[in-house]
């Protein structure tokens, strides 16, 4: 690797094209830089991105096979929307409270309390029993109807039928019930998601009630507070095709040659009957 000469600047001018993007997924391209810069930005995108997760959690009732600290920390894995943490205040450096969670510059404040009374069936616990105080800050599996609710303005946090929530799984169950296109696997994967995160099961007299808060971290001082699951990078493959070679191929060559890539990365041109790269991106896992 050639050194700059001497008083060369270092400094670099990226590019950001983003390629794919979802709720819980982003793949976007980076160039005019190097691998460090890379790795610098998915570090930084699992360690230091503010979220907000449950960080302190006070038992009041806990009859179930789980202890309190058990549960502590179930709750605290519970991915939160974090659209509202650039707002709030690292807990440390909030001088409006004294830490014990009751503020509202730096923390939210959540509520579970269920008790299973059947005989015949285990109550699951799952995120959908938690009430914030704030919609803005809430289990992502309930994002939409929250947000809805506080929308219409029907929001109550201590609505104990949880009307918004009710609402938004019938709706979901409905588009379920007459989806024709819709396979076996992804009706689990449906269903999984209207229960929400399990907690902890209850049998006959057992129950749970708590109060949580929720406050502002990055993933550098616990799993909890990382906004991602991973984050990876990988070198975009550069193909060039030998014109020289491909030239002693007949049609039937070329044609069987494009044919044999099980991502099809390249095509025949129809005009000119020369090979040609239809699309990079596809052949990142191409193992041949």
């Amino acid at each position: 690797m050639d050194r700059p000469a001497a008083g060369a600047s270092y400094q670099r001018f990226p590019r950001v094209k983003i390629r794919e993007l979802k709720d819980d997924y982003a793949k976007f391209e980076l160039r005019d830089t190097d691998a460090s810069m890379a790795n610098a930005l998915r570090r930084v995108m699992i360690a230091e991105v503010p979220t907000v997760a449950i960080d302190l959690v006070e038992i009041e009732v806990n009859s179930s096979v789980l202890n309190d600290e058990f549960i502590a920390h179930r709750l605290g894995l519970i991915p939160l929307t974090s659209a509202a943490a650039m707002q709030m205040r690292f807990s440390q450096d909030c001088d409006a409270c004294d830490g014990d969670g009751s503020c509202e510059y730096c923390s939210v404040e959540f509520n579970l309390s269920a008790r299973a009374t059947d005989s015949d069936q285990t109550l699951e616990v799952t995120s959908n029993d938690l009430r914030s105080a704030d919609p803005k800050v809430c289990p992502v599996d309930q994002a939409r109807a929250y947000q809805q609710a506080l929308s219409s303005g029907d929001y109550d946090p201590n609505a104990g039928d949880q009307r918004q929530v009710i609402l938004h799984l019938i709706t979901r169950l409905w588009v379920l019930l007459f989806s024709i296109t819709i396979e076996l696997l992804s009706y689990c994967i449906f269903v999984a998601d209207l229960r929400g995160i399990l907690i902890v099961k209850l049998r006959r007299g057992q129950e749970l009630r708590l109060r949580a808060i929720a406050r502002k971290g990055i993933g550098k001082d616990h799993a909890k507070w990382s906004p991602a699951a991973t984050v990876t990078f990988m070198y975009e493959p550069d193909i060039r095709i030998n014109e020289e070679l491909m030239d002693t191929l007949t049609l039937d060559e070329k044609r069987s040659w494009v044919e044999s890539s099980p991502t099809k990365v390249f095509e025949l041109d129809p005009v000119t009957q020369q090979v040609v790269l239809l699309r990079t991106p596809t052949c990142y896992f191409h193992g041949s």
